[in-house]
């Protein structure tokens, strides 16, 4: 049985995956069908219930998400969102926020577009690095701690 901390990072995944899904504007048929499962199976994901791995594997390339978000998002963190454009190359795109987060995100196009194998935990781990760099090297404001 699922401790209580396991519920609610499979209801956060849960809310997270069907987010996305109204935002790609579509039904649960139609991500299960671009995952390669039965609807059952997608269904259990918004259900906030518990599935394989490779299941998860699927959803992700299906919700558009760089491999390993679920697991981030089961950790507390947002899924990485990829998309695939012509020749091959695969960006997550720049939101408009603040500088550091479009430095963040133009870190994470140029990773993916170089190495589509990075987990989103790897692509997290090169997005900060990068903003420790440009902070050291005064590019960006040192945070107030």
């Amino acid at each position: 049985m699922p401790t209580p901390a396991d519920e609610n990072a499979l209801h956060r995944l849960a809310d997270a995956a069907r987010r996305r899904r109204i935002e790609l504007d579509l039904n649960k048929i139609d991500v299960a069908n671009s995952a390669g499962i039965a609807i059952n199976t997608y269904m259990k994901i918004e259900d906030g219930k518990p599935l394989r791995d490779v299941t998860y594997g699927k959803i992700e390339r299906a919700l558009g998400w760089a491999p390993g978000s679920t697991r981030e998002v089961l950790r507390g963190r947002q899924p990485t969102v990829v998309e695939h454009l012509t020749d091959g190359v695969v960006v997550s795109p720049v939101r408009e926020e603040e500088l550091e987060a479009d430095v963040a995100q133009a870190v994470t196009n140029a990773a993916i577009a170089v190495a589509d194998t990075l987990s989103a935990s790897d692509i997290r781990k090169l997005k900060q690095a990068v903003i420790d760099e440009l902070r050291r090297s005064g590019r960006l404001p040192k945070r107030d701690e």
